[in-house]
């Protein structure tokens, strides 16, 4: 986990322990996460996280509910592979999970392709996804993955210059779209490696979005004859920003 990640998930616990987030929520965390960064004077640290720790789930935020939820690191797995096919673009497997109590009604609202479903509500309609210099900020995302699936997802139309997938977060909050890829597989734990349990592993990635828009994804399973499409909002969907 970076320091980027830890203060996004701290700053989410402070904004719904008692309450809805914010509209501002996003702005508010990178702002403390920059504040942070002026009194660093120093580099280099390795933080490696073996316990089990007690922080807010960013799925939590994102569905707009009071929750603090139990975030656990990773059980070593080895994560269902593509069958047929070889992986292709950015890989999410068992590394990316993570545990968030969601809550019952996870479901409602979210974006539902074959397997996976996609949660990226809770940023602000007037977010700015460009930084101050023209680079991009992480929008945080979770996918939750029907255990043993595989999910092979890949852009669509125009929206190929302006979405990517991100490997990690990094300690800057800056990227280009060099940084991700226009395309993800997405595979599963198995059922007794997965921390979410009920069927469902849960994955906790960042994406880059160059500006307020809507984004089309094209979902294909082992088992799948179409791509089944998945449209994602972000900001104001339909306008340019």
């Amino acid at each position: 986990m970076t320091d980027f990640e830890e203060r996004l998930r701290t700053a989410m616990k402070v904004s719904v322990a008692d309450q809805q987030p914010p509209g501002n929520l996003a702005e508010k965390v990178r702002g403390r996460h920059r504040r942070h960064l002026a009194r660093v004077t120093f580099a280099g640290i390795a933080v490696v996280v073996a316990t089990v720790v007690v922080i807010p789930s960013a799925g939590a935020a994102l569905l707009g509910g009071g929750r603090v939820a139990r975030i656990v690191s990773p059980a070593p797995d080895a994560p269902a592979r593509p069958t047929g096919a070889s992986p292709h673009g950015q890989y999410y497997g068992c590394s990316s999970q993570t545990y968030g109590n969601l809550g019952p009604q996870w479901r409602r609202g979210n974006t539902q392709a074959g397997p996976m479903w996609i949660i990226n509500r809770g940023i602000a309609p007037n977010f700015s996804f460009h930084n101050p210099d023209g680079t991009l900020k992480a929008v945080p995302i979770i996918v939750m993955l029907r255990d043993n699936s595989t999910a092979w997802v890949q852009l669509a139309g125009a929206g190929q210059g302006y979405f990517r997938f991100l490997p990690r977060f990094n300690g800057t909050d800056r990227y280009t779209l060099h940084d991700g890829k226009v395309s993800a597989t997405f595979a599963s734990c198995s059922d007794r490696n997965s921390m979410y349990g009920n069927g469902f592993t849960e994955l906790y990635l960042g994406v880059i979005v160059a500006g307020s828009r809507c984004i089309t994804l094209e979902v294909r399973t082992p088992g799948s004859k179409q791509p089944i499409p998945a449209t994602l909002a972000f900001g104001k969907c339909g306008t340019s920003k």
